[in-house]
């Protein structure tokens, strides 16, 4: 009698979870987790406590005995947290990283597995949307004006209106907005060739009223995928008028990518996902919010760099990967929901701090001499410039300096320099094992 063929086991995946003080947010993680189809003796599932005081440890041990816990007796961020599960990966094939603010679908996993079969790839990463429902206008301009600063614009959204009511300091400019200029004293920002506008709305039809201006005359259609209308914007501010009746959600992060200027940052972040990110592709970078990492890949790249704390981290390792020759996938039919920055809380100065430190600190590591040098010396710049600034502004006030703000804008040349040699040692080590140059990484540049 012959034996039917035994099923191939299914790779063996650990799930890292790193939590501080995160309560319901965490739980509601773990739920999400749990839930997911696949073999449970496949999957294993890790909790690594930052020094958490609130108590949910407890609960973790009564209520979750099949989770892993990990207790860190000091807070360690996220770089060192993951590493704490990520030390010993004996019989794992694969580690997913998943943020304890994101809330995963039952079927996350099976499709980040299969093109883990092409074993160049070291990362796979869904499409993570921010967990909000949104109703979004979306500008599409014909031509643009380039500014004396270099810029190309197309028009202004000096206001926006949501059913009368002006909210053009609460709506959304996704990231294909030009930042504001820090001496500008108008509201509203400028689009580039296309650009949207989005606030969290329930799912009931609203007019929305912009009004736009442009620096040369130009044609702009406003309104949603379904329903644009083609308007004349010139020098005048215009007023146009559109409706939105249903819903999308935002992209947080559809792969990471290497931006102009030798930033990191997520593909299509902020924009409403209108089906622009729904094909799999190769991507520079992978986001740590949420990825599925092989096992080989961790042990021959390395881990988490402990000096980053968090943010950028996941950016660093990304490169480290990427100039060995590893490759990452973008995966869209896996599709997790996240709160961004929801511990650290985007724009605040503490997110600002590690953003910008750990940001130089990956050039230094990674970059071109040039481009690892300029960092250094745009960290002094910005601190002396800022100080010179505070000293006027206090001058004015017949007031010496405030030892206080001094501190603070000298805090993140010294933490710089202090991660330096660290960061210099491991340029070095990275250097001797680099077998992709920094030309065919600067090829991967993309702009918004």
């Amino acid at each position: 009698m012959t034996s039917a063929p035994k099923t191939p086991l299914r790779p063996f995946v650990r799930v890292v979870v790193v939590n501080f003080d995160g309560g319901d947010v965490t739980r509601r993680c773990i739920d999400a987790l749990l839930a997911t189809r696949y073999p449970a003796d496949r999957l294993e599932l890790v909790v690594v406590d930052n020094a958490s005081v609130d108590g949910f440890n407890w609960v973790l041990r009564e209520e979750y005995p099949q989770v892993t816990l990990i207790q860190s007796d000091t807070n360690e961020g996220f770089a060192r947290g993951c590493n704490l599960a990520m030390r010993d990966l004996d019989g794992v094939d694969h580690v997913a990283l998943i943020n304890n603010d994101a809330i995963v679908d039952p079927d996350w996993l099976e499709p980040l597995l299969t093109p883990m079969e092409d074993p160049s790839v070291g990362a796979v990463v869904p499409k993570l949307l921010l967990n909000v429902w949104a109703h979004a206008v979306t500008l599409r301009t014909d031509r643009l004006h380039r500014t004396a600063d270099d810029r190309l614009v197309g028009v202004r959204v000096q206001r926006v209106e949501v059913d009368g009511v002006d909210r053009t300091d609460s709506v959304r400019f996704d990231e294909r907005f030009w930042p504001t200029e820090a001496d500008d004293d108008e509201r509203g920002q400028w689009s580039k060739a296309t650009s949207s506008v989005w606030w969290a709305a329930d799912d009931q039809p609203q007019t929305v009223r912009l009004t736009l201006r442009a620096a040369t005359d130009v044609t702009v259609q406003v309104g949603t995928p379904d329903d644009a209308t083609s308007h004349a914007v010139g020098t005048a501010p215009a007023v146009v008028e559109c409706t939105t009746d249903r819903r999308v959600r935002i992209i947080n992060s559809a792969g990471g990518g290497l931006f102009k200027g030798w930033f990191g940052g997520d593909r299509g972040f902020l924009e409403p996902d209108l089906g622009q990110y729904d094909e799999p592709a190769e991507v520079f970078a992978w986001c740590g919010g949420a990825v599925l990492l092989r096992s080989r890949y961790l042990r021959e790249v390395g881990l988490f760099d402990p000096t980053f704390f968090l943010y950028y981290e996941d950016f660093d390792l990304s490169w480290r990967g990427r100039s060995s020759g590893w490759t990452y996938r973008y995966e869209p039919t896996s599709v997790v929901f996240h709160e961004h920055a929801y511990s650290s809380k985007a724009g605040s100065s503490f997110f600002r701090f590690w953003v910008d430190r750990n940001r130089r600190l990956t050039l230094v590591k990674n970059a071109p001499a040039g481009v690892a040098t300029r960092a250094c010396l745009g960290a002094v710049k910005d601190a002396a410039s800022d100080f010179a600034r505070h000293t006027y502004h206090q001058a004015r006030r017949l007031r010496p300096p405030s030892p206080r703000v001094t501190k603070e804008i000298m805090k993140p040349v010294i933490s710089l320099a202090g991660a330096l040699p660290s960061a210099l040692r491991a340029r070095r080590r990275l250097a001797r094992r680099r077998t992709v140059s920094h030309a065919d990484i600067a090829r991967w540049t993309i702009t918004k």
